[in-house]
């Protein structure tokens, strides 16, 4: 996906646990990857965009919450 702030966000899966695991947000440009603690990505990208994933300053922000 792409934010409102211009970053491409790609979203991954833990190689070893799955879907037990929290989503992956990475920023390839950035070169930043954080756990998102959501299991899965509707939430992230809804057209809302109130759970939208971004990084600021290295740190990844997903709505009001802060990584």
């Amino acid at each position: 996906m792409i934010n409102d702030k211009g970053q491409e966000i790609e979203f991954y899966e833990h190689p070893i646990y799955g879907d037990m695991s929290e989503v992956i947000c990475v920023c390839h440009e950035l070169q930043l990857a954080e756990y998102s603690t959501f299991f899965d990505t509707d939430d992230m990208t809804a057209e809302h965009g109130e759970y939208q994933p971004w990084f600021e300053d290295g740190v990844l922000i997903i709505g009001d919450i802060i990584i």
